[in-house]
């Protein structure tokens, strides 16, 4: 009987002093790291050809395509959305001063909803925000004046992610720190929460 040729292929290969493996999974190129971690992540290149996996020491490519084939769907969404993004960055044309206002307006009335919704549900109260353009975060908290800051770009993702930044800068006032609390106060105010932040990690910032 013929053995059958295997779905899985690997490389290895240096990269800045560092040992990778390269796999093919199916359809999917997967770029692997290997490192001291406990759980295995996975995310989308932005050129939407690679797939990149940070795993533990002590887990084996095998159990990577696993890993990687029972999270298709979620591969395909997100290659998707990267294609549909970069067809935006293309067409996108360029703010006139009054769009400009006219979408920081807009953002400024969400974001005073879901904090005069959000804030007596957490029990949590903050000192007024700002809309300002940032190149590295979706939002900021300053924990000691309570002074919330978002950022501009949130004027053009749907509600649901800007309500994720909303309820995770509200969520500083209780926990200051990326902790597990953090997370887990996250998930209990807004089930879901591990995958918009994924999900949100998607679009461009600034």
């Amino acid at each position: 009987m013929k053995s059958r040729r295997r779905d899985l292929e690997e490389q290895t290969f240096a990269c800045g002093g560092l040992r990778k493996k390269e796999l093919q999974v199916g359809e999917y190129r997967v770029r692997v790291t290997r490192k001291r971690m406990k759980n295995l992540y996975l995310r989308v290149k932005e050129t939407g050809d690679i797939v990149e996996v940070s795993a533990p020491l002590s887990v084996t490519d095998r159990e990577i395509e696993q890993f990687v084939m029972g999270r298709t769907d979620w591969i395909a969404g997100a290659k998707r959305r990267l294609e549909e993004r970069l067809r935006e960055e293309v067409e996108k044309p360029v703010l006139v001063p009054f769009q400009e206002r006219e979408m920081r307006r807009i953002l400024k009335k969400e974001i005073e909803e879901l904090l005069a919704y959000w804030e007596p549900r957490m029990g949590v109260r903050s000192e007024g925000f700002t809309v300002k353009k940032m190149k590295t975060r979706w939002g900021s908290c300053n924990v000691k004046t309570h002074h919330l800051n978002f950022n501009f770009s949130l004027a053009q993702v749907p509600r649901p992610y800007v309500e994720y930044v909303v309820v995770h800068e509200l969520t500083h006032l209780l926990e200051p720190s990326h902790n597990r609390r953090f997370w887990d106060l996250m998930e209990q105010y807004l089930p879901g929460s591990r995958q918009l932040r994924r999900e949100l990690n998607e679009y461009r910032i600034g």
